[in-house]
């Protein structure tokens, strides 16, 4: 099981792997955690951020029911003010990153993926 600490852990190193990655929300089995990046401008409230990993964690499922495509391993979505990854964590959790708008996510998301490896549950 992935503890608090773990989840600090996670949410500091997916900061410190690319100066783009603005916040990252994490839902893990019922706890929602999120960490900002210092100096940077949220544009959602807390509320929102806990809508937006509900929001995806059903995104999530269905779009992991299409196995003909192979395992998901991420998606994407861009905005007009930024870009999303969301990326699982474990069987249980995903992870939200909100990204700048004018950023690499695939490579962000390679970058991501391989932190998450470390964490399974």
């Amino acid at each position: 099981m992935v503890s608090i600490f773990k989840i600090n852990e996670i949410c500091e190193k997916i900061l410190l792997c690319d100066k783009d990655v603005k916040l990252v929300a994490i839902s893990h089995r019922t706890d929602t955690f999120f960490m900002a990046r210092r100096g940077t401008r949220v544009f959602e409230t807390k509320e929102e951020i806990e809508k937006s990993l509900a929001n995806a964690a059903l995104r999530w499922v269905s779009r992991r029911s299409i196995r003909t495509l192979g395992t998901l391993l991420y998606a994407m979505a861009k905005y007009q003010k930024a870009k999303r990854i969301t990326v699982p964590l474990g069987k249980y959790g995903i992870v939200l990153c909100t990204l700048d708008k004018n950023s690499d996510a695939e490579s962000i998301a390679t970058k991501i993926i391989k932190i998450l490896k470390k964490f399974k549950d």
